[in-house]
């Protein structure tokens, strides 16, 4: 499944694995973030797996015809956390990728058992087609977006886990570098050929690393 390929017949199912992706992903945020002590995102209605509230319409329609796209970032106060501050921005920013990376993975395991399963075999064609084509879909959105939300660009998750992991005597330097960090993301985003190369490339080194998780998950049990 290419995510770089726009195809009309594909668009629900690209719609469907994305939903599940960004619900959970900014569900994560909220989950720690509360469990580390602030009500910020759940007092917003944020901690919920409904994903009309995370919805951010831009985003939305931007997942229909490329690799990207993006829901609302949840809000959050780190001034409530519990124990160290820092770590607790770490903590929360981690956990939209890791549930990524979790159910990408949960996704090939189910794809692995229906594809080689006979699952499919003599089942109507356009069902058959509909399950395949939102498996493969879930699989490498949540892949992607577990690769790309870990770019170390602002306002992504990987900036803040590498900002706040980082000495307090840095963040200056940091400040600066955050004033282009959305130029960078529309250069990476939009020009012909840089997210192909930049982003294609560790895209497919984590989705064959993800394949390889999903078979030694399945060999333990079969």
């Amino acid at each position: 499944m290419d995510l770089f390929h726009f195809d009309w017949k594909t668009v629900p199912f690209r719609l469907i694995a994305f939903v599940i992706a960004f619900t959970l992903h900014e569900w994560a945020h909220a989950f720690v973030a509360w469990k580390l002590g602030d009500n910020t995102a759940k007092s917003e209605g944020r901690l919920t797996l409904n994903p009309i509230p995370h919805i951010d319409p831009f985003g939305l329609i931007l997942i229909l015809f490329g690799p990207f796209g993006w829901a609302k970032p949840v809000p959050i106060n780190p001034l409530h956390f519990r124990g160290n501050k820092r770590l607790g921005i770490v903590y929360v920013s981690v956990a939209g990728p890791i549930i990524n990376l979790i159910l990408s993975i949960l996704f090939c395991v189910v794809y692995i058992l229906v594809r080689y399963s006979g699952m499919l075999v003599g089942m109507n064609e356009k069902a058959a087609f509909a399950i395949q084509v939102t498996l493969e879909f879930s699989i490498i959105i949540n892949a992607a977006l577990f690769v790309f939300n870990l770019l170390p660009i602002p306002p992504l998750d990987g900036y803040k886990i590498l900002r706040f992991l980082s000495p307090r005597s840095w963040d200056s330097k940091y400040y600066n570098y955050e004033v282009y960090g959305p130029w960078i993301l529309l250069l990476l985003i939009f020009i012909p050929g840089v997210s192909s190369t930049i982003f294609g490339i560790p895209l497919a080194i984590v989705s064959t690393w993800i394949q390889q998780i999903a078979v030694n998950i399945l060999s333990v049990f079969i």
